[in-house]
Order: C-alpha cells, then sequence, then structure tokens
C-alpha cells in the first residue's frame, strides 16, 4: 500500500514538476527582428517640402508562422506639425495607408511565414502649403509593431520586460512540502506496525 502510494505521489510530482505553460512555450517559439532596429526617422530642420524615404525589414527568426500589425503615436513635440505630417506606407506590391501621420492608427494584420521577412517602405513628408511658422517645428513618433498571439493574445515586440526574479522557488518548496508529508505518513504507519506488534 505504501509503495502504491509513493509511486502514485511520486509520478504526480514529476508531472506536475515537468509540465511546461503553453503560453511561455509559444512565446519562446515567436522571435521577430527589425532592420533599423530602433529608430527609423533621425532628422532634423525640416521645412515645407521635404519628404524623408526609409525602409523597415520585419524578419521572423521563430518556429511558428504569426501575422503583426503596426500603431503609431506622437510621444514628444509639436501638435501642431504632427497633425500636418503625411505619411505613405507601401510594401512591394500595394499602398498600404497614405494619408495624414495622425490619422494613421493601425495597419491591418500581415502573415510572415517562419524563417521569412516582410519589407514596408515609409515616406513621411512635410506639406509644402505649410507657411514658415512650421520651420523649426518638430516631433517624436513612436511605431510599434505587435505580433497576434496563437492564443489571440498581443505581445509587444519590444515592449517593457519585467525582471526574472521567480524562477523555481515555487516548485520548490512544493517538493520540499510534499517530501516533508510523505515522510510523516511514513513515520504514522511505521508507528502504527510497531504498535500493532506489541500488542
Amino acid at each position: 500500500m505504501i509503495k502504491k502510494l509513493t509511486s502514485l505521489f511520486l509520478c504526480f510530482l514529476l508531472i506536475f514538476l515537468f509540465s511546461k505553460n503553453t503560453k511561455a512555450e509559444s512565446m519562446k517559439k515567436i522571435d521577430i527582428a527589425t532592420f533599423p532596429k530602433d529608430i527609423l526617422f533621425n532628422v532634423t530642420n525640416l521645412k515645407p517640402g521635404d519628404w524623408m524615404d526609409r525602409t523597415l525589414t520585419i524578419q521572423n527568426n521563430g518556429h511558428q508562422d504569426f501575422n503583426y500589425f503596426l500603431t503609431s503615436e506622437m510621444v514628444n513635440g509639436s501638435d501642431k506639425f504632427y497633425n500636418e505630417l503625411q505619411l505613405k506606407v507601401a510594401d512591394k506590391d500595394n499602398v498600404l495607408f497614405e494619408g495624414k501621420l495622425k490619422d494613421f492608427n493601425k495597419l491591418e494584420p500581415r502573415f510572415i511565414g517562419k524563417n521569412d521577412s516582410d519589407q514596408l517602405f515609409f515616406t513621411v513628408i512635410v506639406p509644402e502649403e505649410l507657411g514658415n511658422d512650421y520651420q523649426g517645428l518638430g516631433c517624436e513618433i513612436q511605431f510599434k509593431l505587435f505580433v497576434e498571439g496563437t492564443l489571440g493574445e498581443l505581445f509587444p515586440m519590444d515592449g517593457a520586460k519585467l525582471p526574472k526574479t521567480g524562477t523555481n522557488s515555487f516548485n520548490l518548496i512544493i517538493l520540499g512540502a510534499a517530501f516533508v508529508l510523505i515522510g510523516i505518513v511514513m513515520e504514522f504507519i511505521h508507528r502504527r506496525k510497531r504498535i500493532t506488534r506489541e500488542v
């Protein structure tokens, strides 16, 4: 009886300790890289009529296919200037967005197969009809790339990462408590047998 109980408990313990978290596994399989890595547009002293062209390459270095999409928001600078900037986003075949930068909320989800890449072409234009009162103004725009997760969740590409503080401490505490419990049960059974032998 004790052997059966002990082996059943150990099997349960092994399954509990070595089972993998599905969400953590899917996040490990998603590996996205961009080029340029950090700054897409780094220009100053724009005047009416100027424009900037940039290419963003998105690579899927992971083990699964996924959909990604792009959002933007102004994080710093002149609202007046930001509201007038024009943006054009295209891939090699189609124009995906063309209009005012302030109206660009989100790029529709785009598919990338594993070990594949996608290129997007960005053009930011300062309209010619803007007056001299726009000269010297600037703004900082943040483009964020999100991956649509397999569980319907969204994973930001370069979001803030929490420190890894939890490790396996909880599992070790459970394991220790289980061994203490097994020891108590075995001692109880051993004493009971000794008492029945003496009587």
